[in-house]
């Protein structure tokens, strides 16, 4: 039997050893390799404005605005978008780091790109993924590109789901983190229950993820005039196919 969580699990869940889990999971070279990939396909000058939502603690903004564009993070996690404006105060960033529920909050500007990673595509159901898309949508300049990227599409998932359906265990630094996954069939989302021991101490959080097939994804983008244009398996843009681990859907804002 799944396990009932609620579908604003997200609006908590981002805090104290969770974040510290998140943010040292995830080696430099990754986040340089993927950044390299962003510049790449965003193809735009230094000085552009790019939205992150959701942030995170702004391993993409932070590299962009390295390289030279402005950006926007958007986070619902104080703890995320607190620690991401220290390291905008110490280092000069060129970033806009704001705490929000993006269903809730406006986005009063225009952007020349946008990016969704780190398999956040897919935290809420159809109705809110529809806002978030219409969103983001609406404050894209026309030409300007959406990317994804997630884990989390049906064809990565299941295909492969008796891997998730193990008991997996991590370490990451001083923390164990012990994984367990079950699947909704009837609504199409994964539970993830996560047990973390750090110092002989353990936390159990749990969240939740709805689990979109690829056609879904591009269906729901074109209905806010985004239209795909590429279906990556990797950084090294070599096409996506049934059972690959991820996918990185990059689409464009049509010209109309």
């Amino acid at each position: 039997m799944v396990k009932e969580i609620n579908d604003n699990w997200y609006e908590d869940f981002f805090r104290g050893i969770n974040c510290e889990v998140w943010e040292n999971a995830i080696p430099t070279d990754w986040t340089m390799r993927e950044v390299d990939f962003l510049v790449s396909e965003f193809n735009l000058q230094q000085g552009k404005h790019i939205l992150d939502m959701p942030c995170g603690f702004g391993r993409h903004a932070i590299e962009l605005s390295k390289r030279g564009f402005a950006v926007t993070g958007i986070d619902i996690s104080e703890t995320f978008i607190k620690s991401l404006a220290e390291k905008i105060n110490l280092q000069g960033l060129n970033i806009k780091a704001i705490q929000a529920d993006i269903l809730a909050f406006n986005l009063n500007e225009k952007f020349s790109g946008a990016l969704c990673l780190g398999n956040s595509f897919g935290y809420f159901n159809f109705d809110k993924m529809k806002l978030f898309v219409e969103k983001v949508a609406a404050s894209l300049e026309k030409g300007a590109k959406f990317i994804i990227n997630s884990g989390m599409i049906a064809e990565s998932i299941l295909p492969n789901f008796s891997n998730y359906r193990k008991h997996n265990s991590y370490t990451v630094g001083n923390i164990t983190m012990e994984v367990t996954n079950v699947y909704n069939v009837e609504d199409s989302y994964m539970i993830s229950n996560l047990l973390y021991t750090k110092d002989g101490t353990t936390e159990e959080h749990s969240f939740k993820h709805y689990v979109f097939t690829l056609g879904e994804v591009k269906r729901l983008l074109k209905l806010y005039g985004l239209r795909t244009i590429a279906t990556y398996s990797s950084t090294s843009k070599v096409d996506y196919s049934l059972g690959d681990q991820q996918v990185y859907i990059v689409a464009e804002k049509e010209q109309w």
